[in-house]
């Protein structure tokens, strides 16, 4: 592949990277399995030490988010694209993020009542996503999940602005240069602050973003290598790199693994200052792993990638927000109808039977509101694509643990 084939590609960022999909499915599974065994073992089941590991699934939300939001900016940069328009930038997250999220809270509220919502106070932090910030514990009020959603909205909010600040050096200086140390300084805020939490620092503004910036920043750094108008030897180097999935999976499983073995992290204690960090920085690699072959290799290679792109695969990425929203309720309506108190039953029977509940409350939330969202917010917003056609940066789904 030539860079005039790399260049040409950069135009069109869901057909470039088919396999996103099949890794938010992934992603979202994960979390599904981790919330399971949690609910019904406590982790105290064969194996539990290492399932519960598995919400190292949000971080691989983080990295592509901060992957396919940041290659327009990127592009911009780099001489290759339009300008992103700050407005239709902000009405497309919002209309990603809220309505769906708005959708779960309520129906778990009044519908089939769950959540936890106290007083006016605790509403408007809840539904403007900024719970976390107030030291609301998200695993006792409001819907447990969307504490990624929290530090996802404050990555959405901070973007634009640090992208016109590397922007406004890029014109000055080498813009490729100026990239690579933004994306440095990003990731050693990060480091910093993992290392400021492990410590025992409890601060909002830290805990929130801050501390979740790094994987956010390995991401935009493959936001970069991809923008980037490369000559054909780096261009086929940067191919070699992604090409081998299995070996980068392979530090992936091996990061996962090394959670409970290497830092003998039990899911029940808490963690003392190194663990903490070891956790969070092994989280990291997992995400960084996990997305590196679907961005840098060619797409059509491999039993992984032909599994990623699979129509299963797609589909469960395509409403994997969904799943990531409604799970959580749903795993523990489904232990209770089989007459299971928390922290007891057969988490392998609830999964299997509560999955297909959350695909079906997924499917409808996209299909009866997101995507008619979506494409009202493409149709308006300045700089959008065609409507009813939102690319893979607006279908990503987002987080939890």
């Amino acid at each position: 592949m030539g860079p005039e084939d790399s260049v040409a590609q950069r135009a069109r960022p869901h057909d470039r990277f088919p396999c996103f999909d099949g890794v938010r499915a992934l992603a979202a599974l994960m979390v599904v399995v981790y919330h399971a065994v949690f609910f019904n073992t406590d982790y105290l089941t064969r194996g539990g030490a290492f399932l519960g590991t598995l919400n190292a699934g949000v971080w691989i939300f983080f990295v592509t988010s901060g992957c396919l939001l940041y290659l327009p900016f990127a592009a911009a940069h780099l001489g290759d694209a339009a300008g992103v328009d700050p407005r239709g930038y902000a009405l497309r997250r919002l209309a990603r993020v809220y309505p769906a999220y708005w959708l779960v809270l309520a129906f778990f509220t009044f519908v089939v009542p769950r959540v936890n919502i106290y007083g006016l106070h605790g509403f408007l932090l809840h539904t403007t996503l900024t719970q976390t910030y107030v030291h609301i514990n998200p695993f006792v009020d409001g819907l447990p999940p969307a504490w990624s959603l929290v530090v996802e909205i404050s990555f959405y909010l901070f973007l634009p602005f640090y992208a016109a600040l590397i922007g406004a050096f890029a014109r000055r200086s080498r813009p490729l240069a100026v990239e690579f140390a933004g994306l440095a300084v990003l990731f050693a805020v990060g480091v910093i602050a993992i290392v400021a939490v492990g410590a025992g620092l409890d601060a909002p503004w830290v805990t929130v973003l801050p501390q979740h910036l790094g994987a956010f920043a390995l991401g935009m750094l493959l936001a970069v290598l991809s923008a980037q108008r490369w000559d054909a030897r780096t261009t086929a180097r940067l191919v070699r790199i992604g090409r081998p999935t299995w070996m980068w999976w392979t530090v992936a499983l091996v990061a996962l693994v090394a959670i409970p073995v290497g830092l003998r992290l039990d899911p029940l204690e808490a963690p003392n200052t190194a663990q903490a960090i070891g956790r969070n920085l092994f989280q990291m690699i997992v995400g960084i792993c996990v997305v590196v072959p679907v961005v840098l290799g060619p797409q059509d290679h491999g039993a992984i990638r032909r599994l990623l792109r699979s129509r299963v695969a797609v589909y469960l990425g395509l409403v994997s927000y969904g799943i990531y929203l409604w799970h959580w309720y749903i795993l523990r309506i489904v232990a209770d109808w089989l007459g299971w108190p928390l922290n007891h039953g057969n988490y392998v029977v609830v999964f299997a039977l509560a999955l297909p509940i959350v695909v079906f409350a997924a499917s409808v939330s996209w299909f009866g509101l997101e995507r008619p969202v979506l494409r009202l917010a493409h149709r308006f917003a300045p700089g959008g694509r065609r409507p009813g056609a939102p690319t893979a940066r607006d279908r990503h789904a987002l987080r939890d643990a």
